[in-house]
């Protein structure tokens, strides 16, 4: 028979048990805890560190005389991290690359250790002051100025402008001996060698494709990078419902490609060897569209990104926004851009394609607002808000030198706000820098 002293004993063992599981239970919670704590630290650091990575390769291309803003690790073909260790008393290394995208840089930084981070900036310049020049004309001919010609702000040129009903308001500076300030087109040939590295090996992709291929929101797009020996038509035919149909794609055609209806594309690369047309009300956000034969901008698209290809043209009401580049010049044989859109272009554009079938045309009704940078001639009709640096204009002669058609009858004016305009990073002496996309992995 049990005693009371028995069920005492009982109770006391069972107290015990009870008291040893919640002690070993809170044990056990807060070892798990502070392990997830260091665990959080550890990512936090790994984190911090990445971005001290990219922060790095900024001073580089700041400050260092040994770097500087030529430096770079590599191209998109064949690249050779630096590897850095960034703390002291401090083992773990960052992997860090600096590459040329399409005229911008892009800066990746890789913290190594238990928890890596991977983190990717495309990088764009700020214009230096020495290079805020409303116009900067180098020519053999005088610049001549038609009955809607108009020049205001800070102008550079090599001979005395000859006046036929145009007017300048601004600062002229006039120099026999001045040059064009030198730029690189290694920032753009370097991506068009990828480009066409890509469109050469159908194996980089995850899938390859040996028919036309239609998509919309009823077929979409079945991998993120793939590659179709055949034209591509992608379109949304639904005005009434925006088709998200995804960002981060390669996309890539050995014909033309079509995007059109109200379909937005986002952070992607669209290459092809004949033309792309981006018609309707299609939305392309911070992406790259590259062709061998011509891209066209129509309808009511709206893009930012770069466009590179012999002949680019924004017509109807296309609009283009910052941060956006049109690039034509080497290995082209030939460069064209044409603005013929009302909506204005906020963008910036370089042809460095030079002869008789090379040129920038800004038809009547349209504006930029941007940088233009061309070797072959301008056709200015209509209005500019930035810096253009140009060898010269092409319009009909209006003096007794038939000659001389290097005339302008446009507008040309200054940004609203300089200060945060950003540009490719064309020029040597760009030293500061703005991050324009920034992506954690």
């Amino acid at each position: 028979m049990i005693t009371s002293k028995g069920y005492a004993l009982i109770i006391v063992v069972v107290v015990t048990l009870i008291v040893s599981f919640f002690i070993g239970l809170m044990t056990a919670q807060i070892i798990y805890n502070r392990y997830s704590i260091k665990n959080q630290i550890q990512r936090i650091q790994s984190l911090y560190t990445a971005e001290s990575g990219i922060k790095k390769a900024l001073f580089y291309l700041k400050e260092d005389p040994k770097k500087g803003i030529e430096w770079r690790t590599g191209n998109p073909l064949s690249d050779r991290p630096i590897k850095e260790k960034l703390f002291y008393n401090k083992n773990e290394e960052t992997e860090i690359s600096v590459l040329d995208d399409c005229g911008y840089l892009k800066i990746r930084a890789k913290a190594m250790g238990r928890y890596p981070k991977f983190i990717e900036a495309m990088v764009a310049g700020i214009i230096p002051d020495e290079l805020k020049t409303n116009l900067w004309m180098v020519s053999d001919k005088p610049l001549i100025l038609g009955n809607r010609g108009q020049l205001n702000g800070r102008i550079k040129i090599n001979q005395e402008p000859v006046f036929r009903g145009g007017g300048i308001e601004g600062i002229i500076e006039t120099d026999a001996t001045l040059s064009l300030p030198v730029v690189s087109a290694n920032l753009f040939t370097n991506s068009i060698n990828y480009f066409r590295y890509l469109l050469s090996r159908p194996g980089e992709f995850e899938r390859e494709l040996f028919s036309a291929q239609v998509f919309s929101p009823q077929r979409k797009f079945m991998a993120k990078k793939f590659f179709v020996n055949d034209a591509i038509l992608i379109e949304n035919k639904n005005f009434d419902s925006l088709w998200n149909a995804g960002e981060n794609f390669t996309i890539a055609s050995t014909a033309e490609i079509q995007i059109s209806g109200l379909t937005k594309i986002k952070n992607s690369t669209i290459i092809a060897i004949g033309p792309i047309k981006i018609l309707d009300k299609t939305n392309i956000k911070f992406s790259k569209v590259y062709s061998e034969t011509s891209i066209e901008l129509g309808d009511e698209t709206d893009f930012s990104g770069v466009l590179i290809a012999p002949e680019i043209k924004i017509l109807n009401r296309a609009k283009t926004t910052q941060p956006s580049v049109l690039f034509s010049g080497p290995p082209f044989k030939k460069g064209r851009i044409i603005f013929n859109s009302r909506a204005r272009a906020y963008s910036n554009a370089i042809n460095l394609c030079s002869g008789s079938n090379s040129f920038i045309e800004i038809k009547e009704y349209a504006e930029i607002e941007g940088l233009i940078y061309s070797i072959a001639p301008i056709i200015h009709n209509g209005k500019i808000n930035g810096f253009v640096y140009s060898s010269g204009f092409y319009g009909l002669p209006l003096t007794e030198d038939t000659t001389n058609t290097n005339v302008l009858n446009g507008i040309i004016q200054p940004l609203s706000d300089s200060d945060y305009f950003i540009i490719p990073v064309l020029f040597n002496n760009i030293r500061d820098f703005k991050v324009i996309q920034w992506q954690e992995y």
